[in-house]
């Protein structure tokens, strides 16, 4: 299949990007975009299933097994109408976890969403309730992150509310928005329509820990062979934006939990230099910085968690891959930001792979 130029490449997947964020995704309350997926990937004729808290696409050809999560952060109504940062209500109701948090990381809230524009949905069918505007974010006597949100009426108890900021690219080259993480998926979803082969799977909670299991629940009643051809698809948090603007993808080994598939990472490393993408083995990276804030007595880095090393974990690496990333920085606020260079090797990776 010809494969379109980068310019038009980008903005198919930029427009897709915007059209994803329309469908609404607060942890734990995903099923309105996790619907629309099935349908747009169905209107591509794949063959589609939706397992609880999956979607997955079977493309027209055998190849690898793309996973990206399908959630995004936000807040859910509690029973006594204060608003909730998702995270947190979700781990407390669904899973009674007792998830805390400090003040330190409410200021942390309240710099990254102050002054966004939210709605409320209908968790089924995403359909817009109510709008309001962050004011500021609070731990309450119940040690409770709240979200406070003018503007916004009263609302039954489990009403997620999410951001309705679009994804928007600037002069300089900077695409910014609430990138993590449906821009894996829009990105998946271009790279279909050019060729790509293989599985995807849209995985629900990962933002509270949760898509790992949900994954191997279903992978391993029946749905899925065990398998060492995962690729697991995300945004990776830079302090700057030098990695994006050189136009990098992000590859690991390991995370803090796992080693990744040798010939998986390998298959990816040889998939981005025909792309002709720049690569940054994160793992390499953190430990050069860790190197340095030794040698100056400052805090270690940590090397990070992800999806697959969860996966790989659980399962005693029966179901094991390799991580494809997209660099940022302004990492978990509505100003994510990656460049057009960035977007563009990523997508342009996935179809050399």
């Amino acid at each position: 299949m010809n494969q379109p130029a980068d310019s038009t490449l980008f903005a198919r997947v930029l427009a897709k990007t915007n059209e994803y964020l329309d469908f609404p995704s607060v942890v734990g309350h995903e099923t309105p975009f996790l619907d629309h997926l099935a349908r747009d990937f169905s209107a591509l004729g794949c063959t589609v299933d939706r397992p609880q808290n999956l979607c997955v696409i079977t493309l027209s050809e055998p190849g690898p097994v793309y996973l990206a999560h399908a959630d995004r952060h936000g807040a859910v109504i509690a029973e006594d109408g204060a608003a909730v940062y998702a995270a947190q209500a979700v781990k407390n109701t669904k899973y009674s976890d007792a998830a805390t948090h400090t003040e330190a990381f409410a200021a942390t809230v309240s710099k990254r969403y102050e002054g966004e524009d939210v709605f409320a949905y209908d968790r089924k069918t995403g359909g817009r309730l109510a709008y309001g505007n962050i004011k500021r974010a609070r731990i309450d006597e119940q040690n409770r992150l709240i979200v406070d949100i003018e503007d916004l009426p009263p609302l039954p108890g489990g009403t997620p509310v999410a951001f309705a900021r679009d994804v928007t690219r600037n002069k300089s080259g900077h695409v910014s928005g609430q990138l993590d993480n449906p821009v894996s998926l829009a990105a998946l979803r271009i790279a279909a329509e050019f060729g790509l082969k293989g599985t995807i799977i849209a995985t629900a909670e990962e933002e509270i820990g949760r898509s790992a299991t949900h994954f191997l629940n279903w992978a391993q009643a029946g749905g899925l062979k065990p398998t060492k051809e995962l690729v697991v698809c995300d945004t990776s948090p830079f302090d700057d934006a030098a990695a994006c603007m050189a136009g990098a993808v992000i590859l690991r080994r390991r995370d803090a939990t796992s080693s990744f598939h040798d010939a998986m990472v390998t298959r990816l490393e040889s998939a981005a230099s025909r792309a002709g993408a720049p690569m940054i083995f994160k793992d390499s990276f953190i430990a050069r910085e860790n190197d340095a804030r030794a040698r100056r007595e400052l805090p270690l880095k940590s090397m990070g968690l992800t999806e697959l090393g969860r996966i790989t974990a659980d399962s005693q690496g029966q179901y094991a891959g390799a991580t494809l990333q997209l660099p940022t920085y302004n990492y978990h606020s509505n100003e994510e930001t990656t460049s057009v260079k960035a977007l563009t090797a990523f997508v342009r990776t996935l179809l050399a792979i």
